[in-house]
């Protein structure tokens, strides 16, 4: 399930960095794939990939952003052989916040599209098969202001929608603050309503 218009509150990304490498005809495909939530992290991504293969002449990419947007380029190669084959990747896996890229180390032997197209997919999907794939759930935060007695009652609802960094604070009231999953806060107690109030910040974890 993904981030969208309609409400929804979990995704799919990747799990962490991950590569991978296939060879067609002596030419090498070097494939990276990186959860990436933002376009200037994606710039500074690739630019480090070229340094690592200044001698490629080719970098396709393909990235989804968190909200579903997709980029990709093909960087020089025949149109449609190297970005489509690396979003069709990430696309396989209904990835959001992801890139994928791949340099080309030629070998000397023509490839044809369809052979290059194909080669570029292959070393996208083994990267991103060395990555991982992570679900999260959106998170809010949510601000309690209680009188003292309804303490416990916060304190026993929390753990059961999984809330996460609860900080607590003690004055002429009690203050909790911790992020909770979006939706759980439908289950929030009726005694514990008049005195909340939930941050617009979205936090994936």
């Amino acid at each position: 399930m993904q981030e969208t218009a309609d409400g929804c509150h979990s995704r799919r990304t990747l799990a962490g960095p991950g590569s991978g490498r296939y060879v067609e005809r002596r030419s090498q495909f070097f494939a990276y794939a990186t959860p990436i939530a933002a376009a200037p992290e994606l710039a500074a991504w690739l630019a480090g990939l070229r340094r690592t293969h200044h001698d490629a002449r080719h970098l396709p990419h393909a990235w989804v952003a968190a909200d579903g947007a997709e980029r990709h380029s093909d960087d020089g190669e025949p149109a449609g052989t190297g970005g489509r084959p690396c979003q069709a990747a990430l696309a396989a896996g209904g990835l959001r916040a992801a890139a994928v890229a791949v340099a080309r180390l030629y070998g000397g032997v023509p490839l044809g599209a369809a052979n290059l197209g194909r080669a570029y997919g292959q070393a996208a999907k083994s990267a991103v098969s060395a990555a991982g794939v992570l679900e999260q759930r959106r998170f809010r935060r949510l601000h309690l202001r209680l009188p003292y007695p309804l303490v416990p009652l916060a304190e026993r609802w929390l753990p059961t929608v999984a809330a996460a960094d609860i900080r607590r604070t003690f004055g002429a009231e009690a203050g909790i603050t911790a992020w909770i999953p979006e939706g759980a806060l439908d289950d929030l107690p009726p005694a514990l309503r008049p005195g909340h109030r939930v941050d617009e910040a979205v936090d994936w974890r």
